[in-house]
C-alpha cells in the first residue's frame, strides 16, 4: 500500500514536470517561430524604376516620351513616394541612417544626353532625385567631339560635373567599355573563360571608369550597374572586392531591404517601356 502511494505520488510529480516542460517547450517554439517571422518581416520595400533614353521623336522598350516620364513622376509623388539615391540606401543599411516612409529609386542607364535635356528639368520641377549610370567609353567619345545632341549623344564630363553640383543626380558605374553584345554579353563571363582571366578583365574595365570619375569629377561611384542585366556568379565577389557597396540588375520586382549588406547586391529594377500607361506600369510596384 505504501509502495503504491509512493508510486502514485511519483507518477503525479513526473506528470506535472512533463506538463511544465512541455509548456516551456511550446512557449519556446512559439517565441522562436515568431522571432523568425518578425526578422523576416523586418524589411522595407524599395521599388527601383529603370529608364534609358527620353525622346520626343521615337519610343520603344528603352525610349520613352518626355510626357510619359512626367506622368510617371507625378504618379509617384501623388502616392506619397520620395525618391532617394543609392547612397541614401547604402547609408540606411550600413549606418542606420533614416529613409523616408515610402522610398523609391529612379534610374537612367547609359548616360544619354537627353537625360539632361528632358529628365533633369522635370526632376527639378518635382524636387526629385535620380541615378544615372554611365558607360565610360561613350562619355569619353562625346567629351572628345564635344557634341551635345539629345537624339544620339551621351553626357560629357563637363555635363556630369554640372549635374553632380546641382544635387538632383547621382552617378554610378555601368562599365567603361563592356556595354555591348558580341562574343560577350555585357560583362558576363564567357563559357570557357577562366575565373582569373575574367577577374582581370572585369577589374581592369570597372577600375578604369572609377579612375576616370576621380580624375574628371573628384567623385567615386559606389554602385555597379550590370549592362543588359547579364550577371555571372563570379562577378559578385569581384564587384565587392573592388569596393562597390551595391549593384543593380535588370530583374523585375520590388526589393526587400534589411540591415544585411548582401541585400544591396543584384537589386531588382523595373524597365519602363513606352507601350503601357503609367497606371498599368506601376500596378503592383507601388502601394
Amino acid at each position: 500500500m505504501i509502495k503504491f502511494i509512493i508510486f502514485k505520488l511519483n507518477y503525479h510529480l513526473i506528470a506535472s514536470l512533463l506538463v511544465i516542460i512541455l509548456s516551456f517547450s511550446c512557449v519556446y517554439i512559439y517565441t522562436t517561430v515568431n522571432a523568425d517571422a518578425a526578422s523576416d518581416q523586418d524589411y522595407i520595400k524599395v521599388p527601383i524604376i529603370m529608364y534609358h533614353s527620353i525622346l520626343k521623336s521615337k519610343s520603344g522598350d528603352y525610349t520613352v516620351h518626355p510626357n510619359t516620364l512626367e506622368r510617371d513622376l507625378v504618379y509617384i509623388k501623388e502616392r506619397g513616394y520620395t525618391s532617394i539615391t543609392m547612397q541614401d540606401l547604402i547609408s540606411y543599411v550600413y549606418e542606420n541612417s533614416p529613409l523616408p516612409e515610402k522610398p523609391i529609386i529612379i534610374t537612367f542607364d547609359d548616360g544619354h544626353y537627353n537625360n539632361l535635356s528632358y529628365a533633369v528639368p522635370m526632376l527639378k520641377k518635382y524636387n526629385m532625385k535620380a541615378v544615372i549610370s554611365i558607360v565610360g567609353k561613350y562619355t569619353d567619345t562625346f567629351t572628345d567631339t564635344d557634341e551635345a545632341n539629345p537624339n544620339y549623344g551621351y553626357l560629357r564630363w563637363k555635363d556630369i560635373n554640372e549635374l553632380i553640383c546641382n544635387g538632383n543626380i547621382e552617378f554610378q558605374n555601368h562599365t567603361y567599355n563592356l556595354h555591348s553584345i558580341g562574343t560577350r554579353k555585357g560583362c558576363m563571363k564567357k563559357k570557357f573563360e577562366t575565373k582569373e582571366d575574367y577577374e582581370t578583365l572585369l577589374t581592369n574595365d570597372l577600375q578604369k571608369l572609377q579612375e576616370e570619375f576621380i580624375k574628371n569629377t573628384n567623385y567615386t561611384p559606389n554602385t555597379f550597374t550590370y549592362p543588359f542585366g547579364a550577371i555571372s556568379k563570379d562577378s559578385i565577389d569581384i564587384i565587392k572586392k573592388l569596393g562597390f557597396k551595391a549593384s543593380l540588375s535588370c530583374e523585375s520586382g520590388v526589393n526587400h531591404i534589411t540591415k544585411n549588406i548582401n541585400c544591396l547586391y543584384c537589386l531588382k529594377r523595373n524597365n519602363r517601356p513606352s507601350n503601357i500607361s503609367t497606371e498599368n506600369f506601376f500596378k503592383g510596384l507601388l502601394e
